[in-house]
């Protein structure tokens, strides 16, 4: 059990960290485009005379962007820091965002934007934050993490009423140009408040230091644990994403309105904040595999509802789905974490992400094929539950943590 003093003196002395890291994520690249994309989709049909296809098509280049870049992106935190990384990331994110709001050209000069844009700022993901906060961070790792991972749940919830309502009065070109003031808000912040790699005498900056401790690249890359969590997690992340793309069309043709079916949606939002502290507390007390192993199999218990019940139970689910959801980035964070130490850190958990976000890009398209050979939902929510049940699986087979988590590691 944590000590209540310890707890303390990491939160008396990381608070600010803390808040940056938080806004940070809430303001990054998986949280602004991820999540206001889809009231962009009708205003850009309209103005350009794109399919919605085509319009939609735009979130796969965007992750292939950050999937691509990211091990570089490890890499470079691993080397540099992630204060010299977000404070060169988080204003080349926001200058591509006003780009898209004076767009005016092809299809795939709009798919290269967007490749563009999630490249450079995937230095403004959980990537980045989830390292600043694990390095200050040990007693009350899991619930730091959780606290700084409401930040995309908290832009799931609030992002798509408000862009909504400035697209609506202001058309989408102003709300691009919202986006990239929202992105460079966390600027000022990085450069108070995250910590700058301290360099020991007789060493350069491109210097690995030595308080941190860790396995090596291949030691990590070649272990058990590495292969079971990117496979489990990237079976959830199908399951997750799938569910967040095709609730509203799967309500909507099972009778509800589009207020409603938007209403239960929502909850989902809410799911990912409880679930991000919920867990985040969980986790510092209990062993973390079996706290994602029993989250995994509640969210699959969430898919049969609706199997079974229908609509009827659609509310629940969306919420248990949510708490899912809400698990997946913190706990891949603390696991990482955990098994490997910090030494490579960013670059371990920037090549996990990435498989990860494969799973996010391919769970839509799966249950979208799916819906399409059999003209119904039932077989892709029964490919969502047993996603689900495949990461449980994986979570509950993962071995105890290695001992070079302990002594607590030095923030770099």
């Amino acid at each position: 059990m944590p000590a209540s003093s310890d707890l303390r003196t990491e939160f008396s002395s990381g608070w600010m960290l803390l808040f940056t890291a938080t806004l940070g994520c809430g303001m990054g690249a998986s949280s602004l485009v991820y999540y206001s994309f889809g009231v962009f989709v009708e205003p850009l049909q309209q103005h350009f005379q794109w399919s919605r296809g085509e319009v939609t098509s735009t979130l796969f280049f965007g992750s292939l962007g950050l999937i691509l870049v990211a091990p570089l992106l490890g890499w470079l935190i691993d080397r540099f820091g992630p204060r010299r990384v977000a404070l060169a990331a988080v204003p080349a994110f926001s200058a591509l965002l006003f780009a898209a709001s004076r767009f005016e050209a092809s299809l795939a000069m709009f798919y290269l934007l967007f490749f563009l844009t999630t490249l450079v700022g995937s230095g403004t993901t959980p990537i980045l934050y989830t390292r600043a906060v694990a390095g200050h961070f040990d007693v009350a790792r899991g619930i730091a993490l959780g606290i700084t991972l409401t930040g995309p749940g908290t832009a799931a919830v609030l992002l798509p009423p408000f862009m909504t309502g400035i697209i609506a009065t202001s058309g989408w070109r102003a709300g691009f140009e919202v986006l990239a003031w929202l992105a460079v808000t966390p600027w000022l912040l990085v450069l108070l408040a995250l910590e700058r790699r301290r360099t020991p005498a007789g060493q350069t900056p491109m210097t690995t230091p030595p308080a941190l401790s860790g396995m090596t690249r291949r030691d990590a890359m070649a272990s058990r644990p590495f292969w079971t969590i990117v496979l489990g997690f990237g079976a959830v992340s199908i399951g997750c994403s799938a569910t967040v793309v095709h609730l509203i069309p799967l309500l909507r043709d099972a009778g509800l309105t589009a207020v409603d079916a938007a209403s239960v949606a929502a909850v989902i939002g809410i799911g990912v904040v409880a679930g991000r502290l919920v867990i985040g507390w969980a986790i510092d007390h209990f062993f973390a595999p079996r706290v994602a192993a029993l989250i995994f199999t509640v969210a699959a218990l969430g898919c049969l509802l609706l199997i079974v019940g229908g609509t009827g139970h659609a509310r629940t689910a969306a919420l248990l789905i949510g708490f899912a959801l809400g698990a997946e980035v913190d706990l891949l964070a603390y696991l990482t974490s955990r098994y490997f130490g910090l030494r490579y850190y960013g670059f371990l958990y920037a090549v996990i992400y990435a498989c990860f976000w494969i799973g996010i890009a391919a769970g839509p398209a799966l249950a979208g094929r799916l819906y399409d050979g059999y003209g119904n939902y039932g077989p892709a929510l029964w490919m969502i539950t047993g996603s689900l049940l495949c990461g449980a699986l994986a979570a509950i087979t993962l071995p105890c943590f290695a001992p070079h988590d302990h002594p607590r590691e030095v923030a770099a």
